[in-house]
């Protein structure tokens, strides 16, 4: 059974004990292995899964899907009360991460140095386009960009060795789980867009996806892109969507109305769990 558990997402569930806030951290356990996927920006994820009754110290990895503070931010306090699994990162995910307006720069960047968890003794691991964490299991990044519609916002940039760049997420990676009905993807953000993540996926295994669970990235999407992803994703005969966390109202509610498509969309609050 893979079970998977949303220790914390902007919205909260019915569980009024726990703590939303803006972010995302997703437990998932296959089999007898145990993944954390992204620790949210604060304490707020830790002190969830106490409340949800589940332990966090003998997770077998800890997968970063970027170093945007709302995924990353959590991590030293996770580390601070006792997560020493390695760490899945995707190349140059210590570049500093900034939000554009104008002159402005904020910076989103998860707040630690690779010095972190080498200090620690904690493994650093780097996927580059396919990573095999265990049997079944496997980190992925270096999306290919089939759609031209899927981009970044423009005011998402990186700071280089030569200055400022566009930010084009070279350092987000996913989480893919094989199953007999077939993939199961669990993604942060999708800046690189959410169909090119599943195309690559399915490229790359050979194999349709089942399901797919976490951050779309569609909150700024206009009606077209909405409309052009809902029915890209119909096609591919996905047959569960779960998405949260940056997918945003309007998607949302498309989402709900598309489910006489054969397709099962659900948004995952904090708190909220599936079992496959």
């Amino acid at each position: 059974m893979i079970i998977l558990r949303t220790l914390l997402e902007n919205n909260l569930s019915r569980n009024r004990s726990l703590t939303a806030e803006h972010g995302l951290s997703f437990l998932v356990e296959a089999g007898d292995k145990k993944i954390l996927f992204d620790c949210s920006a604060g304490k707020a994820a830790r002190k969830n899964a106490e409340k949800m009754h589940v332990s966090l110290m003998d997770v077998d990895y800890v997968v970063l899907s970027h170093s945007h503070y709302d995924h990353a931010g959590g991590y030293p306090d996770m580390v601070f009360h006792g997560v020493c699994a390695p760490l899945v990162t995707g190349p140059r995910f210590f570049e500093e991460k900034y939000a554009r307006d104008g002159d402005k720069y904020t910076y989103l960047g998860c707040g630690f140095g690779p010095e972190f968890p080498e200090k620690r003794g904690i493994s650093h691991l780097v996927c580059e386009d396919k990573r095999r964490l265990f049997d079944g299991c496997y980190a992925v990044g270096g999306f290919e960009r089939t759609y031209a519609f899927e981009k970044p916002p423009a005011r998402f940039v990186r700071r280089t060795a030569d200055g400022m760049a566009a930010d084009d997420f070279p350092d987000e990676i996913c989480l893919v789980i094989e199953d007999d009905r077939g993939l199961i993807v669990i993604a942060g953000c999708s800046h690189p867009g959410i169909l090119n993540m599943i195309e690559t996926v399915r490229s790359r295994f050979g194999r349709p996806v089942y399901a797919i669970f976490g951050g779309s990235h569609l909150v700024e999407a206009d009606e077209a892109r909405l409309k052009a992803t809902m029915d890209k994703l119909r096609d591919m005969g996905i047959g569960m969507v779960g998405f949260n966390h940056c997918t945003g109202d309007a998607a949302q509610e498309r989402m709900r109305a598309e489910e006489e498509g054969g397709t099962v969309y659900t948004h995952l609050k904090t708190g909220d769990c599936i079992f496959l």
